[in-house]
Parts: C-alpha cells; structure tokens; sequence
C-alpha cells in the first residue's frame, strides 16, 4: 500500500521494505573478512563498556574494570563477561538491536565537546560490531544489567532472524554476559590457544585486564612503551618480541607532530597530529618488490591491520613497525584504515620523523648510518628515487661499489675532479675498470638494480657534474690516432675482410694490444635477434621485437663490437713490420682479436666460444711452425726504413 495519497500528477511514495534476517546474514558473512573478528567485536563492546562506567559511574573511583573470556567445548559456547556499564532496556532497543546505531559514537562525541580525554579511548563507532557474532554463531545471548541505581537485569536473546526476545534475568553486578552458540564454522574458538593468540592480536593494548579460562594474570599486555613513557631500551625490547627478528639497526620511537601554519591574518597557529608507536630498520634486506614497508595500526589501542603499507612514505620500504593514532578511522569491517584527510595528516608526519631521525643519525652516528646503508643500500636509492625530499636527504650518504671500494658520491668526486665514469653492463666490467683505472680514474659499477637511474638523478640535481659512461668512441678513454700510418692499414683491411670493425687508436695501459667495445645493451639485441631469427615468437609480439631492433640497432651491428686496436702498444707496433703474406702476421692478428672477443664480457654462444679456440689453437700452431723454419722473409719496416708510426 502506498504511504501517501496519489498526487495530483499521479505520483504516490511507497515505503522500501528490508528483509531483516537477509540484511543481518549480508552484513554479518560479508562485512568482515576474517571470522576472528567477532571476537575482536565482542571484546570492544566489553571494553567500551568498561570504560563508559568509568566516564558516566559517580562510584567509578572504586571500580576495577575486568573481562573474562570462557571457553566450554563441551556445549559449544563462547562466553564474554564484563562488569562495565551495562544496559537498561530502553537501551536494549535504542542501541543494541538497532543496526547503525552506536551507543558509544554517541558517548564519544559528548566526551569530546567536554574536553573530557576518555573520548579518544573509546573504540566503537558503527553500531555494527554485535553483527559479527553471527558469523560464528547461530544463536547469542546477553544478559545485562546497567550501572545506573535501581536498574533491574534482561536477557537478551536473538538468533539473527530480524527478531529478538527479552526478559527479566537474574544479575547481581553491573555488567554484560555475551554467551556465543558456535556454529560448527565457529569451533576454532573454542580452542584455548586460538583465542589466546587473538586476544593478544586484537585487544593487547585495551586497558582493561582480559582473562581467559579463569587466568590469574590477564592474557593481554595493556600497554605498549608509548603508553607508558618507556626507555630506548623498552622500545627495542619491545620491538624484538613483537616483531621476532635480531636486534634492529635503528628504532624510531613516534610521537605527537606539531606544525606550525601561517594564517591569513599573518599570526601563527600550531596543527598538533597525535601520534605513537615504534618504527624499526631491520637487521636484513631482501630487494623485492614487497621488502618491508609495512605497518600495524591501532586506533585508541585497538589493533586495526598488520599490513598498511600506504602509511609509511614509499621511500621507507627498508622500515616496518606500530604506528597508533586516535585521528586514523576505521573502515566499517574495522580491518583497514579510511583514506581521508587525518589518514595524509598522520602519512605526513611519519615522512617528517622518518627524515629528521635519518638526518640526524647521520651527523650524531654515521657509523650508525652506514651500517643502515649498508644492509639496505639497493633499497635506499631505489626508493629515493621516489621521493624528491628523501633523495635530497641521502643522495650524498649512499654509497657505490666502484674500481677503489665503496665510495660516497661526493668523495668519489673528489678523486674524479667532477665527472662520474661508470659502466652499466656486467658484462666488459673488468677491461672497462681496467681502462678507467689506467686513466687514473676509478668507475662506479653501475650494471645492477637502480644504479645508473640513481647517478642519473643525482647528475640533474647536481649542477656541473658530468656522466660518462664507455660507449664505442669515447674520447675520453680512447684518442684516434690522426693520421695513421700507411703500415696500419694492412691489419684493419685484414679485419674488415673478416667483417670485424674496427678503428685505430691510443689508450692506457700500453700493454693491452686491442680492445673489443660492445654498445650497452648488445646482449639484449643480439638475444631479442636470435629469438626473431629461431622464431621461438610471432605474431604482435615478433612486431614488437622488430620495431626494438630497428630502433635499437639500425646497422645490425650491434653484435660485432669495435675492435679498437692500440697504437701505443709495443705489440701491435711490431706486427706493423710483418709481411701481410707472412703466417705469423695473420696467426698473430687472429689471436689478438680472440683474446680480445673473450675479455670483452660480451656472453658468447657456445658455437662461437668453439670458434675462438680454435682460431687460437690454430694460430698458435702457426706461431709454432714458423718458428721450426724462417720464413725468409724481412720486416717491412726495416727494409724501407720507414717509421711505423
């Protein structure tokens, strides 16, 4: 039936009808992931009520909030028992069975008007929490009775059904008495470790003692050092235990951030974000893309989640740790935090802890430092380069791996006079330190993780710092010989007819007589090439791999490399006297080239290893031969007198 008369265009409003009992199974089955929570769920209610008498009760000075958990296997039932405010019946129907509905929301706000600091110790919010019994529970049973004088005890019975009962029960104290019938999914809580363990992750910092089973001692700690003022070494204890890991390299005590903001009027206010908790650089580092830079979350000392990772800036994966907050707000389900404005507010000041403690550690300990450093360098620079701010803050304290140890950017500048030379492939490592060195010079390896992304950044902030890494050409190392001698050209026309490139140059040291330079990148070419070429892909993909190639290597020459054949060196300068039709000069050219193809670092097939060792066997034959019987043959260079040079 319509709720109003039909109008006089014809509209009439009708009521949305809900189906309670299908509402209640959605919101109890889907609204929490984990059916642990009903537990959590239940412990708050009991907490809150506690703390509610505390803040409302004219007889709190002598009241000593507990809760008690039991656990009775044999008739399937989860017991919680408090001794907190309890319930009148008008607040029975008000608030415990009117979904959406928070007696303690309300509380709080009324707290919060009065200044009164009980208000950020309340953690109910929803009205929501009592749906959770169900899903583990089939039946739930409360009986209650309030603080307030007179008050008479109810039972409060429901089975989820969109309907509940309640009578006159018997209760002597203050206090609630939540009786859980698990279902046959639920009987995980009816095991005493199970429950302990929960306990301890849901509820360890409540201030109220919860004990299990009858315990004599409370099951969870109450407190945390931030709770309770506690030392450096009370927070590294703590951090030990609840984390199990070895000694941290650092522990970073959180607390309340203070920011001062102009105002339009020119006077100065102060933005304070209450803030606690620990945050720790573990002893080891694995780089991965999860690593660390996780969080567990409470709010008002309820435990929230074990895995934000949005909390921490996305430079601090090297840090994990508790970060508790009565700003942050749960989601409804209370297993995540909401991303609003108090979630960016805490973000904030965590990022600005995190650099000042850093700052200062390197200047106070920077023994410290570099031990941090140390374990978690690829890590450190590869999340700098997330964050302009923290980039700044440690761009001139990480350190390379280069030819001379590890050096920090600023000391390796120094030795250099201003230039970075660095190489970014593995492969030719070793010769291209060798050139650098014999320059004088040390290289920074930068062939692995974010290395050269790293030195890249670090060029563009730093004005007058130039980046130089060995590339075929590079005048740095090598300097062309102007004009050659006529003499050299018998050994590059024999190169080149072997379809090997090469140029005429000087370089250090003197003793190597040539050097095969790959382009970067020229294992990744030469292997995307023998896949086109294999067809091990087709299609999109062998498209895409032809465009690359293109792009990459357009003359096909990746591959070949640039033998760069040494005019300094005493060697080469004796082969320049050799007879082109002499076996010698051809056995010595060919081992030249080999002993230089398997320095370059460049990875060789196996077809092509069994190349050069053999081009090398047979070339030292040669080499064998024409020393059993002389060739009869006179250097060039002495019969016409010419200077090979």
């Amino acid at each position: 039936m319509p709720d109003e008369p039909e109008r006089e265009d014809g509209e009439r409003v009708y009521s949305i009808n809900l189906h309670v009992p299908g509402i209640l199974t959605l919101l109890s089955e889907h609204l929490y992931s984990n059916p642990g929570a009903a537990l959590r769920e239940m412990l708050q209610n009991a907490h809150d009520s506690c703390l509610r008498r505390l803040a409302e009760d004219p007889a709190a000075a002598t009241y000593t909030p507990r809760i008690d958990v039991t656990l009775n296997p044999d008739r399937r039932l989860l017991t919680i028992r408090d001794n907190g405010s309890g319930l009148t019946a008008d607040e029975i129907h008000g608030y415990l069975a009117t979904v959406g509905r928070s007696y303690t929301g309300e509380l709080r706000d009324r707290l919060a008007f009065g200044g009164r600091e009980q208000a950020l110790s309340l953690i109910g919010q929803f009205g929501l929490g009592l749906l959770s019994a169900f899903i583990v529970a089939d039946r739930v049973e409360m009986v209650t009775r309030s603080f307030q004088p007179g008050s008479p005890a109810w039972r409060w019975t429901s089975t989820g059904e969109g309907s509940y009962t309640l009578a006159p029960a018997r209760r002597e104290e203050p206090g609630s008495t939540f009786t859980l019938h698990l279902k046959l999914e639920g009987e995980f809580l009816l095991n005493e470790d199970v429950v302990r363990q929960a306990i301890r992750t849901y509820a360890d910092f409540l201030e109220v003692p919860i004990h299990l089973n009858g315990s004599r001692q409370p099951v969870n700690a109450m407190d945390a050092p931030w709770h309770r003022g506690g030392s450096m070494a009370d927070y590294r204890r703590y951090v030990v235990d609840r984390f199990d890991v070895l000694e941290p390299l650092a522990v970073i005590p959180l607390h309340d951030h203070v920011e001062t903001v102009t105002l339009p009027d020119g006077s100065q206010d102060a933005i304070i974000t209450p803030l606690a908790g620990v945050l720790f650089v573990p002893t080891g580092s694995v780089v991965s893309i999860r690593e660390y830079g996780e969080v567990a979350v409470y709010i008002r000392r309820m435990f929230i989640t074990d895995e934000e990772r949005d909390l921490l800036p996305r430079w601090a994966r090297f840090v994990s740790g508790v970060v508790e907050s009565p700003v942050l707000r749960p989601t409804v389900s209370r297993e995540q935090v909401r991303r609003d404005e108090a979630f960016y507010r805490v973000q904030h000041a965590i990022e600005e802890q995190l650099l000042a403690f850093f700052q200062e550690l390197a200047e106070r300990d920077p023994a410290a430092w570099r031990n941090i450093v140390l374990v978690h360098n690829d890590l450190i620079k590869a999340w700098a380069l997330e964050s302009r701010v923290f980039f700044e803050t440690i761009c001139d304290l990480v350190t390379f791996d280069t030819s001379r140890g590890r050096m920090t950017l600023p000391d390796y500048l120094d030795a250099t006079g201003g230039a970075i030379y660095y190489f970014a492939e593995a492969q030719g490592s070793t010769q291209e330190k060798m050139l650098y060195e014999a320059r004088g010079l040390p290289v920074v390896d930068a062939s692995v993780f974010v290395e050269e992304a790293f030195l890249q950044a670090y060029a563009r902030s730093h004005p007058g710092v130039e980046l130089r890494q060995l590339e075929p050409g590079a005048s740095f190392v090598f300097s062309d010989v102007a004009d050659p001698s006529p003499h050299w050209e018998k050994i590059t026309r024999y190169y080149t007819e072997q379809g090997i490139r090469v140029r005429v140059v000087r370089f250090e040291p003197e003793s190597i007589p040539a050097i095969l330079v790959y382009p970067p990148g020229s294992d990744d070419i030469a292997g995307a090439r023998a896949a086109l070429e294999s067809g091990e892909i087709t299609g999109a993909v062998a498209r895409l791999v032809e465009e690359y190639l293109r792009m990459r290597d357009p003359a096909q020459a990746a591959a070949q490399g640039i033998l760069h054949l040494n005019a300094a060196c005493p060697l080469m300068q004796r082969l320049l006297t050799l007879s082109p039709d002499s076996g010698v000069f051809t056995a010595a050219l060919e081992i030249v080239y080999h002993n230089a193809r398997f320095f370059a670092g460049r990875s060789l097939t196996a077809s092509e290893a069994r190349q050069s060792f053999d081009m090398i066997s047979y070339s030292l034959s040669q080499l064998l031969e024409a020393l059993r019987k002389p060739t009869g043959h006179e250097p060039d260079s002495a019969s016409s007198g010419a200077d090979p040079m």
